[in-house]
């Protein structure tokens, strides 16, 4: 769905799950993409049935499954276009959208409990901000007007910050997909930044499992999995390995000369290659960063509400001792002689 100035709306999580559940369950039962692409779109509404109208025409029109993804937003978002080509390449088409489906369910779920815990810090905010200004109701200069106008200007300019502060950081985690700087920027944040980590060398693992697994060449598999990671600094470092392995280098050790990776995933990488078991390596350590970033996507939907709650608790004592302290001088200028 597109907005006025012709922005891709986000879907929601929870149907982007149900969607993707469905349609791996469809190709899992032997259905032919198109088909499963025509069952779902036929008993779906609004941007999902659009966007999957979209990849129906891509395919009948002879695009690959891959090309005719990236026409799908805001179902299909670039990034899991690039995952859920990298799964069909291997045959895995089905697992890539049964992975993509519970990573959307965990955000999903992760979301609504976030909402359900702010629920009261919002109505704190709001109620702060409709009675700290009644003072002016019986100002000498004040009135219902000013008093009206004060707490418009407060809730208003409340939720305007609110947009900004939401569209920025959606621009800043979509350049992170393509730029080094704003990958490494988000990063740095606690907690959330190696959450980023975590289901960036996920997807990594995943797709390089997948392609192993499928017969793919090396080159290939890496350059997918790279792009399928949805990390702008494991792809640029998958691009700054691929001269190493494309001249007989380890894959190990060429990844492992880009600094981008952990030592852990390096090591086990490593393991794997010397004792060519490089694709149980791969799906123990990607379950390892799946898992791990499920753990932290937990703690921030903890603690989230509660900073924020903190945040509003300390604001509203501020602006009621401001106010305090600002009647107090009145009062004492009142009763100078």
């Amino acid at each position: 769905m597109r907005g006025g100035a012709g922005i891709v709306r986000p879907m929601h999580p929870s149907e982007k799950a149900a969607i993707f559940h469905e349609l791996g369950r469809l190709v899992r039962s032997g259905t032919p993409f198109p088909k499963a692409i025509a069952t779902l779109a036929q008993h779906s509404g609004g941007p999902a049935r659009a966007a999957l109208a979209r990849i129906r025409a891509a395919l009948d029109g002879g695009a690959s499954v891959g090309e005719s993804l990236t026409v799908g937003t805001p179902l299909v978002t670039p990034l899991e276009a690039c995952a859920f080509t990298a799964s069909d390449r291997a045959g895995r088409l089905e697992t890539g959208l049964e992975q993509a489906s519970q990573y959307h369910t965990a955000i999903a779920s992760a979301r609504a409990r976030i909402r359900a815990r702010l629920a009261y810090p919002a109505f704190v905010i709001h109620f702060a901000l409709l009675v700290l200004p009644l003072p002016s109701l019986f100002a000498e200069n004040g009135g219902l007007a000013p008093f009206l106008r004060a707490v418009g200007f407060a809730i208003g300019g409340l939720w305007l910050s609110l947009f900004i502060i939401t569209a920025l950081i959606r621009a800043l985690l979509t350049a992170a997909e393509n730029g080094a700087t704003p990958d490494r920027l988000l990063r740095a944040i606690p907690i959330f930044g190696k959450l980023r980590r975590d289901f960036a060398l996920a997807r990594f693992c995943s797709a390089y499992h997948m392609q192993l697994d499928a017969g793919v060449n090396v080159l290939a598999s890496l350059e997918m999995s790279g792009a399928a990671s949805g990390s702008a600094i494991l792809r640029e470092a998958v691009a700054g390995a691929m001269p190493v392995v494309r001249d007989g280098g380890q894959v190990g050790a060429a990844l492992e000369g880009t600094r981008a990776f952990p030592k852990r995933f390096v090591r086990a990488f490593a393991v794997g290659e010397q004792t060519g078991e490089l694709d149980q390596e791969l799906q123990r350590i990607g379950e390892e960063y799946r898992d791990a970033a499920m753990r932290r996507l937990e703690t921030i939907s903890e603690w989230v509400p509660r900073l924020i709650y903190i945040a509003i608790i300390c604001y509203t004592g501020w602006r009621i001792v401001s106010a305090y302290a600002g009647q107090m001088k009145d009062i004492q200028k009142a009763m100078e002689p």
